[in-house]
């Protein structure tokens, strides 16, 4: 009869310094007992040469498949950016895309790719393994993304549109919701001395050179105002409707 192999992402954490390592593991104990394995990053192995004691893992979740494993340590990887991530000892981020074997990366086959896609579908993190990465991290904060990342998000969600049924949920999340004080002094201070650029301030100049913006009246509270205030403010989003329902 063939051995069980057991495949689990883990969190291995410096009770001293809260420095932290995210990695993939397969074993043929469960994960519980596979406590002799401590990761395979060099700075990690030289930390726990000096105080071997400080040191606690962590199971996150386990997976019917290495590479199903291997997606999830790639997304934990990309999601706290370990490799720029100070908090962490993973030197890089696992590659998106690649499946791990051993030691070796290779590119995924579209057969492995339609695997895991039905492995993953309509899978949650458990409650616990969300818990243990929340508990890991509160108080860290990310590190700030680079111009490239910024630039890589701008082009993936440029032209990108919402659903009405989306829309509608953004409108009723935000119902009713008003600023702190505090919030308020943020934002007026994050906006004082605010620069804008040649180009922003011509295109906000033939936005409005010219065009008179056209009032309109919400029917709920029967308040005019110009049609882009009165739109983000009133109609579907009427703080009426949520006191008259």
């Amino acid at each position: 009869m063939s051995q069980s192999i057991y495949h689990y992402t883990y969190l291995i954490t410096n009770t001293n310094t809260q420095m932290k390592y995210i990695g993939v593991r397969s074993c043929s104990c469960l994960p519980k007992n596979d406590s002799d394995y401590m990761g395979s990053s060099k700075p990690l192995d030289e930390a726990m040469k000096v105080e071997p004691e400080a040191f606690t893992k962590t199971i996150l979740d386990t997976f019917p498949t290495r590479e199903i494993a291997s997606i999830d340590e790639q997304r934990l990887h990309e999601m706290y950016d370990v490799a720029r991530n100070p908090e962490f000892y993973n030197q890089m981020n696992a590659p998106l895309g690649f499946c791990t074997a051993g030691k070796t990366r290779k590119p995924c086959s579209e057969e492995t790719k339609k695997k895991i896609s039905i492995a993953n579908k309509g899978r949650l993190r458990s409650p616990e393994s969300c818990a243990k990465m929340s508990k890991s991290m509160r108080g860290k904060k990310k590190p700030s993304h680079t111009e490239e990342h910024n630039r890589k998000i701008g082009d993936a969600n440029r032209g990108k549109k919402h659903s009405e049924e989306t829309k509608k949920k953004l409108r009723e999340s935000h119902m009713g919701k008003t600023h702190s004080p505090e919030t308020k002094k943020k934002l007026s201070l994050a906006l004082k001395n605010r620069i804008f650029t040649e180009e922003h301030k011509r295109k906000i100049g033939d936005a409005q050179k010219g065009i008179p913006q056209p009032k309109i009246t919400c029917p709920h509270c029967s308040k005019t105002g110009g049609s882009s205030a009165m739109k983000y403010w009133h109609f579907d989003n009427c703080k009426e409707i949520s006191t008259k329902s």
